[in-house]
């Protein structure tokens, strides 16, 4: 049976944590192996976030450097910092919009440019999918459904062998019941623009 090795990554408040425990339930709902790691570094708002889900045979939830075969960035910067864990064949499914942080908005430090990042992640990655999910989102409606628009993504990569169906189950049982409807049409937005996509897209 395939694994897969995924890597999480974002802020505090976008979701990491949840997109991750999503992903992880609907490997188990599928009848395959799944664990999920705890959190590493700080959960509190704008606090980076990551969680690595591996779906499959393994002693352990966490991925060693230069073994995940997918990584997805949640903010920008974010994902630059988990490419360590990448190798050639790593797909990264990445948002566009930044969150500065602090030390950025007063003016201590600078963001890096978007090109200069996706370059960056096109030099040490196999493919590299760069969604405008915020703005996906907000076409939908609240902004807050934009990690499924970047789960939906991943599933479109066919990388993670698990079933949509079970995915869109698993989301339904953790997002409030009014949101329901958004988040199922994010997730199909995402994976179809995975689907269409043959090497990189930056969706804008």
């Amino acid at each position: 049976m395939k694994t897969a090795n995924v890597l999480i990554g974002g802020v505090g408040g976008q979701g990491v944590i949840l997109t991750a425990r999503i992903l992880a339930e609907a490997a188990l709902a599928s009848g395959q192996k799944a664990q999920m790691s705890e959190i590493h570094g700080m959960s509190q708002r704008y606090g980076s976030v990551v969680s690595t889900v591996r779906i499959g045979r393994s002693e352990t939830p966490l991925v060693k450097k230069g073994e995940a075969d997918a990584i997805v960035g949640l903010e920008p910067l974010e994902t630059l910092r988990l490419l360590p864990w990448a190798y050639h064949k790593t797909v990264v499914v990445t948002a566009l919009t930044p969150i500065r942080p602090l030390s950025v908005v007063l003016g201590e430090a600078t963001y890096p440019p978007l090109e200069e990042l996706h370059g960056q992640l096109k030099e040490r990655a196999g493919r590299v999918i760069m969604l405008d999910a915020d703005r996906i989102a907000q076409s939908i409606g609240p902004v807050i459904v934009a990690n499924s628009v970047l789960l939906g993504a991943l599933m479109g990569t066919k990388v993670v062998p698990v079933p949509l169906d079970e995915v869109r189950k698993a989301l339904l049982r953790h997002v409030p019941k009014k949101l329901a409807p958004a988040n199922l049409e994010a997730l199909d937005i995402g994976y179809g623009v995975a689907i269409q996509d043959g090497y990189s897209i930056a969706f804008a």
